[in-house]
């Protein structure tokens, strides 16, 4: 994963670079500043974001348990398979790339007045941002050893709260990211299966790639994609609640011409 410093810097500017281009029908601005205000209020959260982290936190403490063993096993794992694809895996939890492509969307869209993709590419920056600084604030906070950092193979090193730019493991930042890249993408458009499976395996495979090379711990891969899941889908809950909306209302006529037409309503953007 960058150094948090690093990755921090990329995010805000790919958001400032967005945020400062031609104004259309859906701002990013403004986007982001309503759906940051949103995870301040209590109806944000359900019953089943309790059971989702109580069963994710879960998970993470049963896997933090046997991290070295789990860790070992990937690492040795078919090793001239995995460096045959690995290079294709990791760029898809790299803020750079993703940052770079979903903000080239947005400016499509912009430029071309396709709100669609604009709302669409909005919604995936905002994830991926409001993931990474998510975890930048985590890892400064743990300041886990990474496997590579260590001879000793122990995965229970931890430092506590100080900006050092090293020990950063805990937890994966590209986990984070793809997997908000992902789940904000479905969930846009209600989790088509042709959509949602390919997506969300991209994602696994980048965290997978992250443990196969030394980066993290199966622990920390499994925690940054609790995160970027639940980022990304209430991101993409909020944008679409949002977005101009084209309904259809039947219109009776009467006078010379007397009959029954559909009558098309869009409604605006509320902010």
């Amino acid at each position: 994963m960058l150094k948090s410093p690093k990755l921090f810097k990329c995010l805000l500017s790919v958001y400032f670079i967005a945020s400062f281009s031609a104004q259309a029908q859906v701002s990013l601005v403004k986007d982001s500043w309503n759906n940051a205000g949103n995870w301040w209020k209590s109806e944000t959260y359900q019953k089943q974001d309790l059971w989702y982290w109580g069963i994710g936190l879960s998970a993470v403490g049963g896997t933090f348990i046997y991290d070295a063993e789990i860790q070992k096993a990937i690492s040795f794992s078919n090793p001239a398979d995995v460096d045959r694809f690995s290079p294709y895996m990791e760029p898809f939890g790299n803020p750079y790339y993703g940052g770079s492509l979903a903000l080239l969307a947005y400016l499509s869209g912009e430029i071309t007045n396709q709100s669609e993709l604009s709302n669409l590419s909005s919604t995936a920056l905002q994830s991926m941002l409001t993931a990474g600084l998510t975890v930048v604030g985590l890892k400064l906070l743990f300041h886990r050893v990474r496997p590579e950092e260590q001879m000793a193979n122990d995965p229970y090193l931890f430092y506590g709260p100080s900006f050092n730019r090293d020990r950063l493991s805990f937890p994966s930042g590209h986990s984070a990211i793809a997997f908000s890249l992902a789940a904000s993408i479905s969930a846009y458009y209600d989790d088509p299966y042709y959509l949602a499976i390919p997506l969300y395996g991209l994602a696994g495979l980048t965290a997978w790639q992250r443990v196969y090379a030394k980066k993290h711990w199966p622990s920390d891969i499994l925690m940054g994609g609790l995160i970027g899941v639940f980022i990304g889908r209430k991101i993409a809950t909020w944008q679409k609640e949002r977005s101009p909306k084209l309904a259809m209302y039947p219109v009776i006529l009467f006078g010379q011409n007397p009959g029954i037409s559909l009558s098309l309503k869009l409604d605006p953007i509320e902010y």
